[in-house]
């Protein structure tokens, strides 16, 4: 869900990939002319997207953009699920965002990129283009869940007539309400921030649930998916925990090919981050250790660490071990900012 591909077809676009590693250097490129740092396309490119497309946080072709479209149209979900697409022609002239341009960033990177090779990003979401608040992008970027994607068209559309939208937030929201946002229920659309769903002040709600939980995880390795899933599920319901406002997982980097927490990622639709050991050893506070942790880790615990690492947040669960998996639960209370 984190990885960045670079596809491209042609000698022009493969140096042009590889112009993109500069800003993307974690990236893998993949092309039919490989050289240095880029791999050979060997599979077909609809089979190759498909291996790849759920993994990815972005693919970025650069191509045609009918050869994008057909290999990326049979993998298409939803837009809180699918990977940005973005297509660039060979000649580095425009940057197109094809898919998730909002809440999977493409606009967002077709602009990074448009800027980097000075090329010219075609962006045609209806709320960039008449510079109207995107709530979706905003929501994204300040780690709010939207409880249902299709209120993003109702806010949008409204917001496009020019009709004021209300909003409401239990949570402190930092910043200036943008253009026809407005701190008012009497409205027949609005955004509510709260933890409580059943808040529906106006006729058409678009909930948005603060994500305020990070998922601490170590694991032996191989251990079975079904029970880190059954040992997630009762520990979240024991403690009155929504799985809609988990964060991120936090975990030790040798276990970052780890399946089970992988799958787990993939499921709740939340970034993995890893720590070294040594980032893991000098992170302070009271931990549950194990020398037999240590011995294989090299630290004496991964879970509580891993989530105290992650912006120093607090231990809400602490240490659970069960089938081959440890467990801890942390916490950073939400608040965002217009």
């Amino acid at each position: 869900m984190d990885k960045i591909y670079i596809i491209s077809f042609t000698e022009k676009g493969a140096e042009l990939s590889l112009k993109l590693q500069n800003i993307y250097p974690d990236a893998l490129l993949y092309s039919k002319y490989p050289a240095e740092n880029i791999k050979m396309l060997e599979k077909d490119i609809k089979s190759f997207t498909a291996d790849i497309f759920k993994e990815s946080k972005a693919v970025i072709f650069i191509s045609a953009i009918g050869i994008a479209v057909r290999a990326v149209a049979p993998l298409i979900v939803s837009k809180d699920k699918d990977a940005a697409v973005i297509v660039i022609d060979d000649t580095g002239t425009y940057v197109i965002p094809v898919l998730s341009g909002h809440i999977g960033g493409a606009n967002e990177m077709a602009l990074e990129i448009a800027e980097y090779i000075n090329a010219e990003p075609v962006i045609t979401t209806a709320t960039d283009r008449n510079n109207k608040f995107a709530v979706d992008v905003w929501a994204e970027k300040n780690n709010l869940y939207i409880d249902d994607i299709t209120m993003i068209k109702e806010v949008s559309s409204r917001l496009l007539r020019n009709e004021k939208v209300g909003f409401i937030s239990d949570y402190e929201v930092n910043g200036t309400l943008p253009e026809n946002v407005i701190a008012d229920v009497q409205r027949e659309c609005g955004i509510v921030i709260a933890d409580n769903i059943d808040i529906l002040p106006f006729p058409y709600t678009m909930q948005l649930i603060p994500k305020e939980y990070i998922l601490g995880i170590g694991a032996r390795k191989g251990a079975e998916y079904s029970h880190l899933k059954d040992l997630i599920e009762r520990v979240l319901k024991e403690n009155n925990i929504d799985k809609r406002k988990i964060l991120s997982i936090a975990s030790i980097d040798i276990k970052k090919d780890e399946k089970a927490i992988n799958m787990l990622a993939e499921e709740l639709n939340v970034p993995f981050i890893t720590y070294s050991k040594d980032e893991l050893a000098n992170v302070q506070g009271d931990f549950t250790s194990s020398n037999f942790v240590k011995s294989i880790t090299g630290v004496d615990n991964v879970c509580e660490r891993a989530v105290k690492c992650f912006n120093d947040s607090k231990i809400i669960v602490k240490k659970i071990c069960e089938n081959g998996f440890t467990l801890s639960i942390g916490f950073i209370k939400w608040h965002g900012s217009f």
